[in-house]
C-alpha cells in the first residue's frame, strides 16, 4: 500500500490505545508501503505484523432524537476524546475516543444525530493508541487507529450508523506498516480536485542512498472495502534527511491539529 497527503475533512483524536499504522492490506500490525517500484505498477499491499489489532463485535446505540446522542450514550468515564470531523454527514463535528471498557481497548465514536458506536481492539505494541479521522475523496468517512507498530482502518457506514473495521482484497483488517514489517513506513493524504487521497507510502535505503515509493489506497464506504492503486516511485537516489524520507514515517491523513488527535488514556 502507500500512502499520500490529501485534505479534505479531516480530523483527529489522539487515543490512548495502542495502535500503529502501516499502509498495507493484511494484519493490523503490518505495513503497506512495497519498495520502490516504476510508476504505474499495481501492486497490493499487503501486511502481517508483529503486534496485530484485532476487532470485536461493534456496539452501537442509535440515537432517539434528532441531533442529540440517545439517553446512556456517550463518551465513557476516562475515556481520551477529540473533536473530530462529521463522521454522519449531519454537517455538525464529532467525538473520538478511546477507553478501557469493562476490560476492553474500544475506540468509539460519539455522532452529533446518531448516537455512540465502538469496537474492540487488542495489540501486543507497548505504545498507547491514537486515533484520528479524515472524509475522503471517495466520500468514506475514515477512522484511524495507530497502535505504534502499524495503523488499521475503520470507517463510520452512515447507513448503519456503525463504525466497522475495513478489509482488504486478502479479507483481513487493512493496515498501514510502521516500519515494523518489510510492507511500508507510513501513511499519508494529498488533497487533489476531487478531495483528500490516502497512500501508504514506504522509504527504503540501499547502501546509504533512499527511495520512497507510495500506492494509493480506495477507501470504499459502502462495500466497506480497501484496495491497492497504483504504486508509484515518489524520489530515489536521495540522503536520509530528505523531506521526502523524513515525511515517509507519518501517521495521519492531511493536517491534522493535535487538539483533533483521541489519546488513550494512561492505565
Amino acid at each position: 500500500m502507500s500512502t499520500s497527503t490529501a485534505h479534505h475533512r479531516t480530523a483527529v483524536v489522539v487515543l490512548a490505545a495502542a495502535s500503529a499504522l502501516t499502509a498495507c492490506s493484511g494484519g493490523p500490525d503490518a505495513t503497506a508501503t512495497p519498495a520502490p517500484v516504476s510508476a504505474s505498477t499495481t501492486t497490493p499491499a499487503h501486511t502481517t505484523g508483529p503486534a496485530p489489532a484485532t476487532t470485536s463485535t461493534a456496539t452501537t446505540s442509535p440515537a432517539t432524537v434528532t441531533g442529540a446522542p440517545a439517553p446512556g450514550d456517550g463518551v465513557p468515564e476516562g475515556a481520551g476524546t477529540a473533536r473530530t470531523v462529521d463522521l454522519d454527514g449531519d454537517g455538525a463535528p464529532d467525538t473520538l475516543w478511546l477507553a478501557d471498557v469493562d476490560g476492553e481497548r474500544r475506540l468509539g465514536v460519539v455522532t452529533t444525530s446518531h448516537g455512540t458506536t465502538s469496537v474492540a481492539f487488542t495489540s501486543a505494541a507497548p505504545q498507547t493508541a491514537t486515533a484520528s479521522a479524515a472524509v475522503l475523496a471517495t466520500g468514506a468517512p475514515t477512522v484511524f487507529l495507530n497502535t505504534g507498530r502499524s495503523v488499521q482502518l475503520y470507517v463510520y457506514r452512515q447507513e448503519d450508523a456503525a463504525l466497522l473495521s475495513v478489509p482488504g482484497e486478502d479479507g483481513e483488517q487493512y493496515s498501514f506498516s510502521l516500519g515494523f514489517t518489510p510492507y511500508g513506513t507510513g501513511l499519508t493524504c494529498e488533497r487533489a480536485g476531487d478531495g483528500l487521497h490516502l497512500y501508504g507510502v514506504d522509504a527504503d535505503e540501499d547502501g546509504g542512498s533512499w527511495s520512497v515509493t507510495r500506492t494509493e489506497v480506495v477507501v470504499d464506504a459502502n462495500r466497506v472495502h480497501a484496495r491497492n492503486g497504483e504504486v508509484e516511485t515518489v524520489v530515489s537516489g536521495v540522503g536520509a534527511d530528505h523531506p521526502e524520507v523524513t515525511g515517509a514515517r507519518g501517521t495521519t491523513c492531511g493536517d491534522v491539529p493535535a487538539s483533533a488527535v483521541a489519546a488513550e488514556p494512561h492505565p
